[in-house]
Protein backbone atom coordinates (compact mmCIF):
# COMPACT_ATOMS: atom_id res chain seq x y z
CA UNK A 1 0.00 0.00 0.00
CA UNK A 2 1.26 3.47 -0.87
CA UNK A 3 2.09 5.54 2.22
CA UNK A 4 -0.09 8.37 0.88
CA UNK A 5 -3.24 6.30 0.48
CA UNK A 6 -6.16 7.20 2.77
CA UNK A 7 -6.00 5.80 6.26
CA UNK A 8 -8.38 2.77 6.47
CA UNK A 9 -9.74 3.93 9.84
CA UNK A 10 -11.40 6.91 8.16
CA UNK A 11 -8.95 9.52 9.41
CA UNK A 12 -7.96 12.33 7.05
CA UNK A 13 -4.32 11.71 7.93
CA UNK A 14 -2.40 9.77 5.26
CA UNK A 15 -1.40 6.23 6.17
CA UNK A 16 2.29 5.81 6.87
CA UNK A 17 3.35 2.21 6.49
CA UNK A 18 5.99 0.70 8.72
CA UNK A 19 9.33 0.45 6.88
CA UNK A 20 10.34 -3.07 5.85
CA UNK A 21 12.49 -4.93 8.37
CA UNK A 22 15.48 -6.90 7.16
CA UNK A 23 16.59 -9.91 9.16
CA UNK A 24 19.93 -9.27 10.90
CA UNK A 25 20.77 -12.98 10.71
CA UNK A 26 22.69 -14.63 7.89
CA UNK A 27 21.46 -17.89 6.39
CA UNK A 28 24.24 -19.76 8.23
CA UNK A 29 23.22 -18.18 11.55
CA UNK A 30 19.60 -19.14 10.96
CA UNK A 31 20.58 -22.76 10.29
CA UNK A 32 22.78 -22.88 13.39
CA UNK A 33 20.01 -21.38 15.53
CA UNK A 34 17.58 -24.01 14.22
CA UNK A 35 20.04 -26.83 15.00
CA UNK A 36 20.62 -25.45 18.50
CA UNK A 37 16.87 -25.12 19.09
CA UNK A 38 16.44 -28.80 18.23
CA UNK A 39 19.36 -29.80 20.47
CA UNK A 40 18.07 -27.63 23.30
CA UNK A 41 14.55 -29.06 23.41
CA UNK A 42 15.82 -32.65 23.17
CA UNK A 43 19.37 -33.40 24.31
CA UNK A 44 19.71 -30.39 26.62
CA UNK A 45 16.28 -30.15 28.22
CA UNK A 46 15.94 -33.85 28.99
CA UNK A 47 19.48 -34.44 30.23
CA UNK A 48 19.49 -35.41 33.94
CA UNK A 49 20.61 -32.62 36.26
CA UNK A 50 23.91 -34.27 37.32
CA UNK A 51 25.10 -34.50 33.68
CA UNK A 52 27.08 -31.23 33.91
CA UNK A 53 29.86 -32.54 31.67
CA UNK A 54 27.44 -33.51 28.94
CA UNK A 55 25.93 -30.02 28.83
CA UNK A 56 29.39 -28.44 28.88
CA UNK A 57 30.25 -30.61 25.87
CA UNK A 58 27.02 -29.66 24.12
CA UNK A 59 27.65 -25.93 24.62
CA UNK A 60 31.22 -26.27 23.38
CA UNK A 61 30.04 -28.17 20.31
CA UNK A 62 27.95 -25.10 19.43
CA UNK A 63 30.88 -22.72 19.83
CA UNK A 64 30.57 -21.61 23.48
CA UNK A 65 33.78 -21.00 25.45
CA UNK A 66 33.25 -23.05 28.62
CA UNK A 67 35.73 -23.34 31.50
CA UNK A 68 36.29 -26.28 33.80
CA UNK A 69 33.75 -27.20 36.46
CA UNK A 70 30.96 -25.12 34.92
CA UNK A 71 27.44 -26.19 35.98
CA UNK A 72 24.47 -25.13 33.86
CA UNK A 73 21.08 -26.52 34.88
CA UNK A 74 19.05 -28.21 32.08
CA UNK A 75 16.14 -25.80 32.62
CA UNK A 76 18.35 -22.81 31.71
CA UNK A 77 17.33 -21.09 28.47
CA UNK A 78 20.38 -20.48 26.28
CA UNK A 79 20.06 -18.25 23.22
CA UNK A 80 22.96 -18.44 20.72
CA UNK A 81 25.58 -20.42 22.69
CA UNK A 82 28.45 -19.38 20.41
CA UNK A 83 28.19 -15.88 21.90
CA UNK A 84 28.74 -17.18 25.45
CA UNK A 85 31.92 -17.46 27.55
CA UNK A 86 31.69 -19.01 31.03
CA UNK A 87 34.79 -19.02 33.26
CA UNK A 88 35.91 -21.84 35.52
CA UNK A 89 33.43 -22.77 38.24
CA UNK A 90 30.51 -20.69 36.94
CA UNK A 91 27.11 -21.97 38.10
CA UNK A 92 23.88 -21.10 36.29
CA UNK A 93 20.81 -22.06 38.33
CA UNK A 94 17.33 -23.23 37.38
CA UNK A 95 15.33 -21.35 34.72
CA UNK A 96 17.87 -18.59 34.26
CA UNK A 97 18.05 -17.02 30.79
CA UNK A 98 21.29 -16.37 28.90
CA UNK A 99 19.93 -14.20 26.09
CA UNK A 100 23.14 -13.96 24.09
CA UNK A 101 22.16 -11.98 21.01
CA UNK A 102 25.36 -10.09 21.84
CA UNK A 103 28.34 -11.58 23.65
CA UNK A 104 27.91 -12.67 27.27
CA UNK A 105 31.11 -13.17 29.25
CA UNK A 106 30.88 -14.44 32.83
CA UNK A 107 33.99 -14.61 35.03
CA UNK A 108 35.28 -17.39 37.26
CA UNK A 109 33.29 -18.62 40.26
CA UNK A 110 30.26 -16.44 39.51
CA UNK A 111 26.74 -17.72 40.26
CA UNK A 112 23.68 -16.85 38.23
CA UNK A 113 20.60 -17.35 40.41
CA UNK A 114 17.32 -19.04 39.51
CA UNK A 115 15.21 -17.16 36.94
CA UNK A 116 17.86 -14.45 36.46
CA UNK A 117 17.82 -12.84 33.02
CA UNK A 118 21.13 -11.86 31.39
CA UNK A 119 19.84 -9.90 28.39
CA UNK A 120 22.46 -9.03 25.75
CA UNK A 121 20.00 -7.83 23.14
CA UNK A 122 17.34 -5.21 22.58
CA UNK A 123 15.86 -3.01 19.83
CA UNK A 124 16.32 0.65 18.97
CA UNK A 125 12.84 1.93 19.75
CA UNK A 126 13.74 5.32 18.21
CA UNK A 127 14.26 3.71 14.80
CA UNK A 128 11.25 3.16 12.50
CA UNK A 129 12.87 -0.14 11.52
CA UNK A 130 13.13 -1.16 15.22
CA UNK A 131 16.77 -2.10 14.62
CA UNK A 132 18.14 -5.05 16.58
CA UNK A 133 20.96 -4.09 18.97
CA UNK A 134 23.29 -6.93 19.96
CA UNK A 135 25.03 -5.30 22.91
CA UNK A 136 27.46 -7.30 25.07
CA UNK A 137 27.36 -8.02 28.80
CA UNK A 138 30.45 -8.68 30.90
CA UNK A 139 30.05 -10.11 34.39
CA UNK A 140 33.22 -10.28 36.49
CA UNK A 141 34.47 -13.09 38.66
CA UNK A 142 33.11 -13.98 42.11
CA UNK A 143 29.78 -12.26 41.40
CA UNK A 144 26.38 -13.36 42.66
CA UNK A 145 23.32 -12.64 40.54
CA UNK A 146 20.28 -13.14 42.76
CA UNK A 147 16.95 -14.80 42.07
CA UNK A 148 15.07 -13.21 39.13
CA UNK A 149 17.61 -10.39 38.80
CA UNK A 150 17.90 -8.62 35.44
CA UNK A 151 21.07 -7.41 33.72
CA UNK A 152 20.44 -5.04 30.81
CA UNK A 153 22.42 -4.95 27.54
CA UNK A 154 25.76 -3.15 27.32
CA UNK A 155 26.53 -3.54 31.05
CA UNK A 156 29.72 -4.44 32.92
CA UNK A 157 29.37 -5.95 36.40
CA UNK A 158 32.65 -5.54 38.28
CA UNK A 159 34.31 -8.39 40.18
CA UNK A 160 32.49 -9.26 43.39
CA UNK A 161 29.20 -7.61 42.43
CA UNK A 162 26.15 -8.94 44.30
CA UNK A 163 22.64 -8.39 42.94
CA UNK A 164 19.87 -8.97 45.45
CA UNK A 165 16.76 -10.89 44.25
CA UNK A 166 14.80 -9.09 41.52
CA UNK A 167 17.37 -6.33 41.21
CA UNK A 168 17.53 -4.74 37.75
CA UNK A 169 20.85 -3.28 36.59
CA UNK A 170 21.02 -0.61 33.88
CA UNK A 171 24.45 0.87 34.70
CA UNK A 172 27.92 -0.52 35.37
CA UNK A 173 28.65 -1.58 38.94
CA UNK A 174 31.52 -1.03 41.39
CA UNK A 175 33.75 -3.90 42.60
CA UNK A 176 32.72 -5.89 45.69
CA UNK A 177 29.44 -3.99 46.05
CA UNK A 178 25.90 -5.25 46.62
CA UNK A 179 22.90 -3.76 44.81
CA UNK A 180 19.15 -3.86 45.35
CA UNK A 181 16.04 -2.52 43.64
CA UNK A 182 14.86 -1.44 40.21
CA UNK A 183 16.83 0.47 39.14
CA UNK A 184 19.66 -0.96 41.20
CA UNK A 185 21.11 1.02 44.09
CA UNK A 186 24.21 0.15 46.10
CA UNK A 187 23.66 -1.24 49.61
CA UNK A 188 26.13 -1.98 52.38
CA UNK A 189 25.52 -5.66 53.12
CA UNK A 190 24.40 -8.46 50.79
CA UNK A 191 21.80 -10.94 52.06
CA UNK A 192 21.68 -14.73 51.71
CA UNK A 193 22.92 -16.32 48.52
CA UNK A 194 20.96 -18.78 46.37
CA UNK A 195 21.29 -22.45 47.12
CA UNK A 196 23.90 -24.23 45.04
CA UNK A 197 22.59 -26.70 42.50
CA UNK A 198 23.10 -30.28 43.53
CA UNK A 199 26.13 -32.14 42.22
Amino acid sequence: MNSHEPNPNGSSEPRIDEPPRKSPWSRKAKVLRLLWAIAEITLWRFSPTPMWGFRRMLLRSFGANIGSGVKVHPSVKVIIPWNIELGDGVVVHERAILYALGNIKIGKQTEIGPMAHICAGTHDFTSPAFTLLRQPITIGQDCLIGIAAFVAPNIVLADGTVLEPRTAVYANTEPSTAYIGNPAKAVSQPSAQPEAVSA
